[in-house]
Protein backbone atom coordinates (compact mmCIF):
# COMPACT_ATOMS: atom_id res chain seq x y z
CA UNK A 1 0.00 0.00 0.00
CA UNK A 2 2.86 2.74 0.73
CA UNK A 3 4.42 1.75 -2.49
CA UNK A 4 0.55 2.86 -4.13
CA UNK A 5 0.80 5.62 -2.39
CA UNK A 6 4.36 7.17 -2.86
CA UNK A 7 3.51 5.93 -6.80
CA UNK A 8 0.47 7.96 -6.73
CA UNK A 9 2.40 10.85 -4.88
CA UNK A 10 5.20 11.17 -6.87
CA UNK A 11 2.76 10.98 -10.15
CA UNK A 12 1.06 14.44 -8.82
CA UNK A 13 4.12 15.61 -7.63
CA UNK A 14 6.05 15.46 -11.13
CA UNK A 15 3.00 16.33 -13.23
CA UNK A 16 2.41 19.45 -10.47
CA UNK A 17 5.98 20.77 -11.04
CA UNK A 18 6.19 20.50 -14.81
CA UNK A 19 2.80 22.20 -15.33
CA UNK A 20 3.84 24.83 -12.41
CA UNK A 21 7.30 25.07 -14.20
CA UNK A 22 5.46 25.86 -17.83
CA UNK A 23 3.24 29.03 -15.67
CA UNK A 24 6.81 30.21 -14.02
CA UNK A 25 8.50 30.45 -17.33
CA UNK A 26 5.55 32.45 -18.95
CA UNK A 27 6.17 34.55 -15.91
CA UNK A 28 9.63 35.47 -16.40
CA UNK A 29 8.67 39.34 -17.38
CA UNK A 30 7.47 39.83 -14.25
CA UNK A 31 8.91 41.17 -11.10
CA UNK A 32 10.66 38.16 -9.17
CA UNK A 33 7.99 38.10 -5.84
CA UNK A 34 5.60 36.63 -8.87
CA UNK A 35 8.48 33.80 -9.75
CA UNK A 36 8.51 33.32 -5.60
CA UNK A 37 4.81 33.21 -5.54
CA UNK A 38 4.63 30.39 -7.97
CA UNK A 39 6.98 28.74 -6.49
CA UNK A 40 5.30 29.17 -2.71
CA UNK A 41 2.25 28.14 -4.67
CA UNK A 42 3.97 24.97 -5.66
CA UNK A 43 5.28 24.06 -2.67
CA UNK A 44 1.72 24.38 -0.64
CA UNK A 45 0.52 22.04 -3.47
CA UNK A 46 3.19 19.65 -2.92
CA UNK A 47 2.60 19.60 0.90
CA UNK A 48 -1.28 19.12 0.97
CA UNK A 49 -0.74 15.88 -1.94
CA UNK A 50 2.11 14.66 0.56
CA UNK A 51 -0.19 14.92 3.28
CA UNK A 52 -3.05 13.59 1.52
CA UNK A 53 -1.71 10.11 -0.06
CA UNK A 54 1.55 9.52 1.73
CA UNK A 55 0.05 10.32 4.84
CA UNK A 56 3.12 12.37 5.55
CA UNK A 57 3.27 16.13 6.90
CA UNK A 58 5.08 18.37 9.06
CA UNK A 59 4.80 20.77 11.52
CA UNK A 60 7.43 24.14 12.41
CA UNK A 61 8.95 24.63 16.17
CA UNK A 62 10.40 27.80 16.63
CA UNK A 63 8.98 30.27 14.66
CA UNK A 64 8.80 33.11 16.82
CA UNK A 65 12.74 33.06 17.01
CA UNK A 66 12.79 34.52 12.98
CA UNK A 67 13.23 38.14 12.82
CA UNK A 68 10.68 41.10 12.34
CA UNK A 69 12.53 41.79 8.83
CA UNK A 70 13.33 39.57 6.11
CA UNK A 71 16.89 40.01 5.78
CA UNK A 72 18.23 36.50 7.50
CA UNK A 73 20.16 33.79 6.58
CA UNK A 74 18.89 30.53 7.28
CA UNK A 75 21.00 27.67 7.82
CA UNK A 76 19.39 24.13 7.76
CA UNK A 77 20.21 20.72 8.14
CA UNK A 78 19.72 18.76 4.73
CA UNK A 79 18.39 15.35 4.64
CA UNK A 80 16.08 14.79 1.32
CA UNK A 81 14.34 16.89 -1.03
CA UNK A 82 11.62 18.08 1.41
CA UNK A 83 13.57 21.51 2.86
CA UNK A 84 14.10 22.64 -0.75
CA UNK A 85 10.51 22.40 -1.29
CA UNK A 86 8.73 23.25 2.10
CA UNK A 87 10.92 25.96 2.78
CA UNK A 88 9.04 27.88 0.17
CA UNK A 89 5.73 27.38 2.06
CA UNK A 90 7.38 28.16 5.25
CA UNK A 91 9.36 31.35 5.38
CA UNK A 92 8.71 34.92 3.67
CA UNK A 93 9.84 34.72 -0.02
CA UNK A 94 13.58 32.25 0.65
CA UNK A 95 16.54 32.10 -1.81
CA UNK A 96 18.40 29.09 -1.95
CA UNK A 97 22.42 28.55 -2.49
CA UNK A 98 22.24 25.82 -4.87
CA UNK A 99 24.78 23.71 -7.17
CA UNK A 100 24.75 25.27 -10.54
CA UNK A 101 24.05 21.59 -12.25
CA UNK A 102 20.35 21.97 -10.88
CA UNK A 103 20.07 24.86 -13.59
CA UNK A 104 20.12 22.64 -16.61
CA UNK A 105 17.33 20.89 -15.24
CA UNK A 106 14.77 21.93 -18.55
CA UNK A 107 11.66 24.52 -17.36
CA UNK A 108 12.64 23.76 -13.71
CA UNK A 109 15.76 24.87 -13.84
CA UNK A 110 14.96 28.33 -15.24
CA UNK A 111 12.27 28.76 -12.67
CA UNK A 112 15.27 28.46 -10.32
CA UNK A 113 16.87 31.37 -11.95
CA UNK A 114 13.46 33.11 -12.05
CA UNK A 115 13.62 33.11 -7.93
CA UNK A 116 17.05 34.32 -7.24
CA UNK A 117 18.27 31.53 -6.10
CA UNK A 118 22.52 31.46 -6.26
CA UNK A 119 24.36 29.00 -8.07
CA UNK A 120 27.60 28.28 -7.35
CA UNK A 121 29.98 25.89 -8.94
CA UNK A 122 31.66 23.73 -5.95
CA UNK A 123 34.74 22.59 -8.02
CA UNK A 124 35.86 26.25 -8.48
CA UNK A 125 37.36 26.91 -4.97
CA UNK A 126 37.52 30.39 -3.63
CA UNK A 127 35.25 31.36 -7.23
CA UNK A 128 32.61 29.58 -5.70
CA UNK A 129 33.04 31.57 -2.37
CA UNK A 130 33.13 34.80 -4.19
CA UNK A 131 29.68 33.70 -5.89
CA UNK A 132 27.95 33.00 -2.73
CA UNK A 133 29.06 36.09 -0.74
CA UNK A 134 28.19 37.96 -3.57
CA UNK A 135 24.98 36.49 -4.27
CA UNK A 136 24.09 36.18 -0.94
CA UNK A 137 24.52 40.30 0.01
CA UNK A 138 22.47 41.52 -3.38
CA UNK A 139 19.65 39.11 -2.33
CA UNK A 140 19.68 40.21 1.32
CA UNK A 141 20.17 43.55 -0.09
CA UNK A 142 16.91 43.04 -1.80
CA UNK A 143 15.43 42.02 1.05
CA UNK A 144 15.24 38.50 0.85
CA UNK A 145 16.24 35.70 3.26
CA UNK A 146 18.79 33.58 1.70
CA UNK A 147 18.98 29.60 2.79
CA UNK A 148 22.31 27.69 2.45
CA UNK A 149 22.89 23.74 3.64
CA UNK A 150 26.09 24.15 5.43
CA UNK A 151 26.52 19.99 4.75
CA UNK A 152 27.07 20.80 1.77
CA UNK A 153 24.66 18.06 0.00
CA UNK A 154 21.67 16.07 1.51
CA UNK A 155 23.20 13.68 4.74
CA UNK A 156 21.46 10.37 5.74
CA UNK A 157 19.41 10.88 9.33
CA UNK A 158 22.66 9.47 11.94
CA UNK A 159 25.17 11.01 9.89
CA UNK A 160 27.67 14.19 10.13
CA UNK A 161 29.31 15.68 7.93
CA UNK A 162 31.92 19.04 8.30
CA UNK A 163 30.12 22.09 7.80
CA UNK A 164 31.16 23.88 4.93
CA UNK A 165 33.13 27.26 5.11
CA UNK A 166 30.75 29.26 3.02
CA UNK A 167 28.09 29.70 5.74
CA UNK A 168 30.88 31.27 8.07
CA UNK A 169 31.78 33.87 5.27
CA UNK A 170 28.41 34.80 4.96
CA UNK A 171 28.12 34.82 8.57
CA UNK A 172 31.10 37.30 8.72
CA UNK A 173 30.57 39.32 6.00
CA UNK A 174 26.69 39.98 5.69
CA UNK A 175 25.76 41.23 9.39
CA UNK A 176 22.61 40.25 9.43
CA UNK A 177 21.29 37.10 11.74
CA UNK A 178 21.82 33.55 11.17
CA UNK A 179 19.36 31.54 11.87
CA UNK A 180 19.99 27.43 12.48
CA UNK A 181 17.10 25.08 11.15
CA UNK A 182 17.30 21.42 12.24
CA UNK A 183 14.85 18.58 10.79
CA UNK A 184 14.49 14.99 10.44
CA UNK A 185 13.13 14.88 6.83
CA UNK A 186 15.21 12.21 6.06
CA UNK A 187 13.98 9.73 8.42
CA UNK A 188 10.50 10.03 6.17
CA UNK A 189 12.06 11.15 2.78
CA UNK A 190 15.14 9.34 1.77
CA UNK A 191 17.47 10.25 -0.56
CA UNK A 192 16.65 8.61 -3.72
CA UNK A 193 13.96 6.26 -2.25
CA UNK A 194 10.36 5.79 -3.96
CA UNK A 195 8.73 4.98 -1.13
CA UNK A 196 7.75 7.74 1.71
CA UNK A 197 7.27 6.80 4.71
CA UNK A 198 3.88 8.55 6.92
CA UNK A 199 4.63 10.40 10.53
CA UNK A 200 5.57 14.04 11.01
CA UNK A 201 8.17 15.84 9.91
CA UNK A 202 9.51 18.87 12.49
CA UNK A 203 11.19 22.01 11.44
CA UNK A 204 12.60 23.15 14.28
CA UNK A 205 13.85 27.00 13.92
CA UNK A 206 16.75 27.55 16.65
CA UNK A 207 17.58 31.27 18.13
CA UNK A 208 19.88 33.32 15.75
CA UNK A 209 23.37 32.82 16.49
CA UNK A 210 25.34 35.68 18.60
CA UNK A 211 26.98 37.81 16.49
CA UNK A 212 31.20 38.74 16.66
CA UNK A 213 32.49 35.23 16.93
CA UNK A 214 35.29 33.99 15.19
CA UNK A 215 34.34 32.43 11.98
CA UNK A 216 36.06 29.05 12.86
CA UNK A 217 34.03 29.09 16.36
CA UNK A 218 30.77 30.25 14.43
CA UNK A 219 30.89 27.58 12.22
CA UNK A 220 31.68 24.87 15.06
CA UNK A 221 29.11 26.18 17.55
CA UNK A 222 27.08 25.86 14.59
CA UNK A 223 27.37 22.34 13.64
CA UNK A 224 27.12 21.49 17.58
CA UNK A 225 23.77 22.91 18.01
CA UNK A 226 21.90 22.12 14.87
CA UNK A 227 23.40 18.15 15.31
CA UNK A 228 22.44 18.40 19.08
CA UNK A 229 19.03 19.84 18.46
CA UNK A 230 18.44 17.39 15.82
CA UNK A 231 18.82 14.15 18.15
CA UNK A 232 16.02 16.10 20.58
CA UNK A 233 13.21 16.25 17.84
CA UNK A 234 10.48 14.61 18.46
CA UNK A 235 9.78 11.12 16.06
CA UNK A 236 6.20 10.65 15.76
Amino acid sequence: MRYIRSFLFNLFYFSWTLFLSVIGCLLAPFPRRIALANARFWAVGTMKAMRFFVGLSYRVEGIENLPDNSAFIIASKHQSAFETIAYHAIFPRPVFVLKKELLWLPLFGWNLLLTGCIPIDRSSGMKAMRSILEGAQKRLKEGYPVVIFPEGTRTAPGTTVKYNPGVGLLYEQCDVPVIPVVLNSGEFWKRKAFVKQPGTITVKILPPMPKGLPKREFIDRLQNEIESAYKDLPRD
